[in-house]
């Protein structure tokens, strides 16, 4: 077995055996070169190694960390999370980082069945469960399906509760589409990992009576996160 290899080995028997939880800071490359008597080189490989297999994160200028506990959430029509039994018994929280209106582009406006350039409401949070960082939502909606959008998240973080101020009280979900890529830095900063990391992305649409009112797209930490899908119909 390479050095590296045992080094490996051996900080996962660490976080197995409950020295590191989800979410602790790993000691610094040179505590770690001086714990196993090699050269930092040789613990970097063996973190890259783990950041690889998603057991640890680097975030850069800070430091290594253990992965955060997972969440498997199902895939429903139901857009809200709070109503998921893999977030009932966890702390969620929306930050509102921005609040605009714009005109629609083109990948914008045929899943909403508007015109390019006509007016939309972007709504751009960050969602935080337990107190770490999860996921970064950008969601438009059509500004003369749901005018005062903006002004109904006056004191809200959550969009179930704007549109209903808008006179939505109930939508669900026509599609999602689901894929990955690698997070870039300004995401990397917002969801507070390592830069390339590996990222979940949802696009989605949600309607409410058969008419689209938002189209979103989520880029979502993939080390604390999967979608699960049930009951797919055979062909």
């Amino acid at each position: 077995m390479k050095r590296w290899e045992a080094i490996r080995l051996s900080l996962l028997q660490d976080m197995r055996g409950g020295a590191f939880c989800p979410g602790d800071k790993l000691p610094a490359d040179s505590e770690l070169a001086a714990r196993f008597g090699v050269n930092r080189h040789t613990v970097r490989q063996a973190i890259r190694t783990l950041e690889t297999e998603g057991t640890v994160r680097v975030q850069h200028g800070v430091g290594t960390f253990v992965a955060d506990d997972f969440i498997s959430h199902e895939l429903t029509r139901d857009p809200r999370l709070t109503d998921s039994p893999a977030f009932r018994s966890r702390l969620i929280k929306r930050e509102i980082l921005s609040i605009s209106v714009t005109a629609a582009s083109e990948e914008i406006a045929e899943p909403l069945a508007i015109r390019p350039l006509d007016l939309v409401t972007r709504v751009v949070t960050l969602s935080v469960v337990d107190g770490k960082p999860l996921s970064i939502s950008v969601a438009s909606y059509p500004l003369e399906r749901v005018s005062g959008l903006a002004e109904a998240f006056e004191g809200l973080n959550s969009p179930t509760a704007a549109l209903r101020k808008c006179g939505i009280d109930a939508y669900q979900r026509s599609w999602t589409r689901i894929g990955a890529r690698r997070a870039d830095r300004e995401e990397s900063e917002q969801l507070q990992i390592s830069v390339g990391s590996p990222v979940l992305t949802d696009t989605n649409l949600d309607t409410s009576d058969g008419m689209a009112i938002k189209f979103a797209s989520n880029v979502i930490r993939s080390d604390r996160f999967e979608f699960m899908i049930r009951d797919v119909p055979q062909r």
